[in-house]
């Protein structure tokens, strides 16, 4: 109800074949701005999903709590500056946030129930966690000069779609490896880390920054 009477009131745009979901698809930038869409969120919520199992699988110093707000905490920092770099160190950005939450789950595999190390990898994964939302909406809406509301939906429904594959292969891996389920879907987060920070990396053109702003000067 606020948002009726809070938000303005923005014309929407006429639906054609130039500004369609399938005309979005057919971008080779789109696609790859949806490539990392799709890697990013299965490598994040497919561990996420059943944190409460990883916090037991490696015997977590202050249990499930402890865990949430340090992430949380991680979080929260990671948008504050990603909010303030994000339109002129776009791609820097995707790449660390990438290999900072690769780090973090190798570090949950390597140093399981380490105390200390184990506090520092979900604060590492939080800090990861924090922008992925606005770093691919920032991304794709980049790719076209009209349409960017169709363009950001597309890459929203692909969002959407990946936490549901990746929850599917996770609660598959559990039920078919009780003993070792839960180690599998944070290699399986791994590997799309991995993968997404290749990607990226080599993602120059399509995640180019904006420019900097030259500053104005009085005579």
């Amino acid at each position: 109800m606020l948002s009726f009477f809070v938000l303005p009131s923005v014309e929407g745009e006429k639906l054609n074949r130039s500004n369609s979901p399938l005309a979005m698809l057919k971008m080779p930038s789109i696609l790859i701005v949806l490539l990392l869409t799709f890697l990013s969120v299965a490598a994040h919520y497919g561990v996420y999903t059943y944190i409460s199992l990883l916090v037991e699988l490696i015997d977590f110093r202050g249990g499930i709590g402890v865990a949430l707000l340090i992430f949380g905490v991680g979080s929260v920092l990671s948008v504050i500056v990603s909010a303030k770099y994000i339109d002129a160190y776009l791609r820097p950005l995707i790449v660390i946030m990438l290999a900072i939450g690769g780090i973090s789950m190798a570090l949950f595999l390597a140093f399981s129930g380490t105390v200390g190390v184990s506090h520092v990898a979900f604060f590492l994964w939080g800090l990861a966690f924090g922008p992925l939302v606005t770093m691919y909406q920032t991304a794709v809406s980049k790719q076209v000069e009209k349409a960017k509301g169709v363009a950001t939906s597309v890459q929203s429904s692909v969002f959407n779609l990946s936490i549901m594959i990746a929850t599917w292969i996770g609660g598959l891996l559990l039920v078919n490896f009780p003993e070792s389920g839960v180690r599998y879907i944070i290699y399986m987060s791994l590997i799309c880390f991995v993968l997404a920070t290749v990607v990226a990396f080599l993602s120059k053109r399509t995640l180019q920054s904006s420019p900097s702003p030259v500053p104005s000067t009085t005579s």
